[in-house]
């Protein structure tokens, strides 16, 4: 078990599922309890009933050789590194594949069989643009509002006032046929036991409206980068 790993999965799939979008209803608690006091018994398990994301990870160890919940292929999904940039088409037909085997709608698998991305990019946001927010599992409707709801959206905390705060947040918008990144200033509020050193000036990462993770630089060069080489990739239909 890379306690490390499943922390950070469990940071970035407790706000979908406590939502009741994705996973098992047991799951909210251990993911709790795995992020703050590193107990991570059962996350394993849980994370293999997400819908979409198991899927990315049984794929992801074909292309970094690194096992299905180490940490290379968590951040990898969540966050984005290096290892992506070893995709590549054939791997895509791999995570369809893993669609298939974890249940997701016929339909849509064979919709995706034809429509073959320019560059497959195993990362969160290639999922939200690319198969759609909402799709595979029917919980929320596919719109520029749950993209960004669903997407990992990062910024400077501008002010905090208890257990809530500001976030200069980076976000998507849609132009004619396009996406773009803009910036606007969102509220939210956080858990103090989650994320204890917070104060103004972290760069945040917030996820279906809850800020889940103070960001390294490192990450947030990745993020930035990997979600622009999306944007590159994938457009509006």
């Amino acid at each position: 078990m890379d306690k490390s790993a499943l922390q950070l999965a469990s940071r970035f799939t407790l706000p979908p599922n406590s939502l009741g979008y994705c996973g098992k209803n047991t799951a909210p608690a251990k993911f709790i309890t795995c992020a703050i006091d590193g107990r991570c018994s059962g996350v394993e398990a849980e994370l293999t009933k997400f819908i979409v994301l198991h899927p990315y990870l049984a794929t992801l160890p074909a292309i970094t050789g690194q096992a299905k919940f180490s940490y290379t292929n968590i951040e990898a999904y969540w966050l984005g590194n290096a290892e992506l940039s070893k995709a590549t088409l054939a791997h895509y037909s791999l995570l369809l594949d893993n669609f298939t085997k974890q249940g997701v709608p016929d339909w849509l698998v064979e919709e995706l069989r034809h429509k073959f991305p320019k560059k497959f990019i195993p990362f969160h946001l290639f999922q939200i643009l690319h198969v759609g927010v909402g799709r595979a599992s029917g919980a929320v409707p596919f719109n520029i509002d749950t993209i960004n709801n669903c997407m990992v959206r990062w910024g400077p905390v501008t002010k905090i006032a208890g257990d809530h705060l500001t976030v200069k947040l980076r976000s998507l918008k849609q132009v004619t046929n396009r996406y773009q990144l803009t910036i606007n200033s969102q509220s939210f509020t956080y858990r103090l036991d989650f994320l204890p050193s917070m104060a103004v000036g972290s760069i945040v990462a917030i996820h279906w409206q809850q800020v889940v993770k103070i960001l390294t630089p490192p990450e947030i060069a990745h993020l930035d980068y990997w979600t622009r080489q999306v944007i590159a990739t994938v457009q509006p239909a």
